[in-house]
């Protein structure tokens, strides 16, 4: 075979270098471009320090291309033989790995992408005996294309399984370029990649494509909440409305321009509707509380804020209450006093109380508001977060201006009821008292002769008059005492009492009056009971219990029982009259009441009322335990000392 001009021109060249191997030679192993001769056999027959530096070790012995399991899996060993055939070949890149071979063990080696070109080295006579390889390290190449196409995979695996519809548009007419298959199901299975927008979905609201095409024109984001697309979704003829949320970012291309938009959209449907129901179900309680009478305002639970008033609150504030103030500022917005007049800062305020978890029943307030100074009656109640609506503070109030009013009306009507009883009876008593001092003069005189014609005459009808005059005192006093009470000028005056000796005067002064109602009365106990106790007082109620045990239980016995421990005395008063129904029991302490008719029993029912104050006004209880037409037993209990007083004598005023 004759030399090719090139092969001729390299000679020549050669010829004129003084020593034409050690050139080639160096040229060899200097060159950054791994190379390896191999033999028709497939033995490596020379390779130079970068191909060793490339593989990380040298071909042993007994490699051979021909035996190379990897060169034969890949088909490589078809472009080999046509290069021994006298062909330059190239192979395409592939990955190599020395220790995968099992025809050589290789310990050390380096697994590298590699690229070669095959070419034939020709004898002079022309025949191909062996070929070289020029090998191309495209590992960094190769590994950072492979992990660019991952990356695309895992995009596009993301972008395709992500809950979010998602698409991307190119160009001025905005055609699909990639749709994912959530779009693609919420438009009804719509052919979409490949297609304009307007092709694709031409139902598509004009605005919505407006807001495609001012990303393309300003290149800047665009954000959407809850925006209302009106389309046919599956395609068959029914349009709905569905709210998104959606996010237009811009594509640019490698000069920096708008070339596109990729579009990322929430459907927020059920939310939005979720939201709406509330806000109705919200606005229909705001309208059906506007038409309540009694005035509402409701508060933040954590800040105090108000958050709505209805209409009936709003009336009576003059203006409407304002919901968009913070709470610091309500001490000087809304004038609100005590009932003694002083004016309730920020922090006091009835919503301020009720948010830092204060449970208000019936606080009373007065609001000097534009129309006018009402007096009120609020209440506060917690509501916890429920069905959408967050936590929020009710706060009730009533007007009770007018009943104010009233009440003070008739405290001052009292008033005055209790200066006449108490003025009426100074009046009644004073000629009470004279006459009964005269009658019981007439008395003595009658019982000093009794055999006289006047005594004979008039003794009985002075003895019934003289009663009737004491009855007519008694009833002076209760009122008199009841006016006390009722204006607080009834003062206790402490001492040292025996209250066993106390009952037993009683007792006896009540003999006579025993024996015209036939009543055998009875006193036991212990031999004394003293304490400390206002003697007047409590002689008044041991009266009045006793007078009630002869009138009542008249014809059969009555039992007085006095007791006494370590810390109180009692008094028991039994008697086996008429008794008292449960009912009655639960009124006859108080002012005006009576168990029984007055047509059969006289009496203003004062008795057991003047009785109870005073032995509460001692810090003691009285009660009674009785059945119908078994008799009535009266319990009074009082501590030996009372617990206030600072000396042994003192004073304690009473209130109504």
């Amino acid at each position: 075979m004759r030399a090719s001009p090139e092969a001729l021109a390299l000679r020549e060249q050669l010829a004129s270098v003084t020593d034409p191997l050690v050139l080639l030679e160096g040229l060899f192993l200097h060159s950054p471009v791994p190379y390896a001769i191999f033999d028709a056999q497939g033995h490596c027959r020379l390779h130079n320090p970068a191909y060793a530096a490339m593989f990380g070790s040298v071909p042993p012995p007994e490699y051979s291309l021909f035996r190379d399991e990897l060169v034969a899996k890949l088909g490589l060993d078809v472009l080999l033989r046509r290069a021994f055939a006298g062909e330059t070949v190239q192979t395409p890149v592939i990955w190599y790995d020395v220790k995968e071979l099992r025809h050589v063990d290789v310990k050390e080696a380096h697994r590298i992408a590699i690229a070669c070109t095959c070419f034939p080295l020709a004898s002079s006579g022309g025949e191909v005996s062996h070929i070289a390889l020029a090998y191309k390290d495209v590992t960094a190449e190769l590994a950072a294309r492979e992990a660019e196409q991952l990356e695309r995979r895992r995009l596009y695996q993301l972008l395709t399984q992500a809950p979010v519809a998602i698409n991307l548009l190119r160009g001025p007419d905005l055609r699909f370029e990639f749709a994912n298959p959530l779009l693609q199901t919420l438009m009804g299975g719509r052919e979409l990649v490949g297609r304009t927008l307007l092709e694709a979905i031409p139902d598509i609201a004009p605005e919505l494509v407006s807001l495609y095409r001012g990303v393309l024109e300003t290149g800047e984001r665009v954000v959407a909440h809850e925006y209302p697309m009106v389309l046919d979704y599956a395609g068959r003829g029914q349009v709905e409305t569905r709210y998104w949320n959606l996010l237009y970012e811009p594509l640019r291309d490698e000069r920096g321009r708008v070339d596109g938009l990729v579009t990322f959209a929430f459907e927020v449907t059920e939310q939005v509707l979720a939201r709406q129901a509330v806000e109705s179900q919200h606005r229909w309680l705001e309208a059906v509380l506007d038409l309540m009478p009694m005035p509402v305002v409701m508060a933040d639970p954590g800040t105090g804020d108000l958050t709505f008033s209805n209409a009936a609150a709003d009336r009576l504030h003059g203006v409407s209450i304002p919901t968009r103030v913070p709470a610091s500022d309500y001490g000087e917005l809304f004038h609100i006093t005590d009932l003694a007049g002083q004016r309730l800062r920020a922090e006091e305020l009835p919503s301020a109380r009720a948010a830092r978890g204060e449970k208000l029943e019936g606080l009373e307030v007065v609001w000097h508001t534009h129309g006018g100074e009402f007096v009120l009656s609020i209440s506060s109640e917690m509501l916890p977060a429920m069905h959408g609506h967050p936590a929020v503070t009710v706060l009730p109030f009533l007007d009770i201006t007018r009943l104010k009013t009233v009440e003070q009306r008739l405290q001052d009507a009292i008033r005055v009821r209790d200066e006449f009883l108490s003025v009426a009876s100074h009046e009644l008593k004073t000629p009470l008292t004279v006459l009964g001092l005269r009658l019981q003069a007439f008395a003595r005189a009658a019982l000093a002769d009794p055999g006289s014609a006047w005594a004979l005459r008039h003794g009985r009808e002075v003895q019934g008059m003289l009663r009737q005059v004491m009855r007519l005192a008694d009833l002076v006093n209760g009122l008199l005492d009841v006016s006390r009470i009722g204006t607080g000028r009834l003062r206790l005056e402490y001492e040292q009492v025996d209250l066993l000796a106390l009952v037993q005067e009683v007792v006896a002064r009540f003999q006579p009056e025993a024996e015209r109602a036939e009543c055998e009365v009875e006193v036991s106990g212990v031999e004394s009971a003293p304490g400390l106790w206002d003697r007047m007082r409590l002689e008044q109620v041991v009266t009045n219990l006793v007078s009630n045990a002869l009138k009542y239980g008249a014809g059969r016995p009555v039992r007085v029982l006095v007791e006494r421990d370590e810390a109180r005395a009692r008094l028991v008063v039994r008697d086996e009259g008429i008794g008292i129904s449960a009912e009655a029991q639960a009124r006859i302490f108080h002012k005006f009441e009576r168990a029984v008719s007055e047509r059969n029993y006289g009496g203003l029912g004062l008795g057991l009322y003047v009785a109870r104050t005073l032995v509460e006004a001692m810090e003691g209880v009285i009660r009674v335990d009785s059945q119908p037409g078994e008799g009535a037993t009266f319990t009074m209990e009082l501590p030996l000392r009372p617990s206030e007083p600072a000396v042994a004598v003192a004073a304690k005023s009473l209130a109504s």
